[in-house]
């Protein structure tokens, strides 16, 4: 069988086989060099590590200005929120101080509802003793004012101890109330 000749005079064979160059087949046995593409603008490997080190170099200050950017843009609001999260904290601490508070005078109330509260209550505060008793006042000798044990007229005295008002403090706080200027 022979190779029939196509419209262009080739056989179908020879245009299977791969392309002769050169002379002889030592020619062919070695492989062919592939072309390697240079970056775009570039004419030697000297100005391509130029290029790459200018843009090395603006990286940093590319960075700095997204970062200026950023601080510009998100200082406002986190200023705000910053405000609204220590006025909720400073609200919440005066809400549980008052819940304590309340809770210490609802206690007391119910033990002076008691007859030994109010009898408690009337020795201590009000100075008054049974009928039949003796009071004893011990006082100490440098003691130049003589101190007088009834004091009728003056309010009873309410137990404070334990209030606090003031805001969350913490690690953090005193820097992050500079930063976004907090009184």
């Amino acid at each position: 069988m022979t190779p029939r000749n196509t419209q262009l005079g080739a056989s179908a064979a020879a245009r299977k086989a791969p392309a002769r160059r050169g002379a002889g087949a030592a020619a062919s046995a070695r492989p062919r060099a592939t072309s390697t593409k240079k970056p775009s603008g570039a004419t030697s490997s000297r100005p391509a590590r130029d290029a790459s080190w200018f843009r090395w170099w603006l990286l940093p200050i590319f960075i700095a200005a997204a970062a200026a950017v950023f601080i510009v843009t998100y200082y406002p609001v986190a200023r705000v929120q910053y405000r609204e999260t220590r006025e909720r904290a400073r609200l919440q601490a005066e809400y549980d101080a008052l819940t304590a508070r309340n809770h210490r005078l609802a206690t007391e109330v119910a033990r002076l509802k008691t007859p030994e509260g109010v009898e408690d209550y009337a020795r201590s505060q009000l100075g008054m003793v049974k009928a039949g008793e003796h009071v004893v006042i011990v006082t100490d000798a440098t003691e130049k004012t003589p101190s007088t044990l009834t004091t009728a007229g003056t309010p009873p005295m309410l137990d404070s101890s334990g209030e606090t008002t003031g805001g969350p403090s913490g690690p953090w706080t005193a820097f992050l109330d500079s930063v976004f200027r907090v009184q």
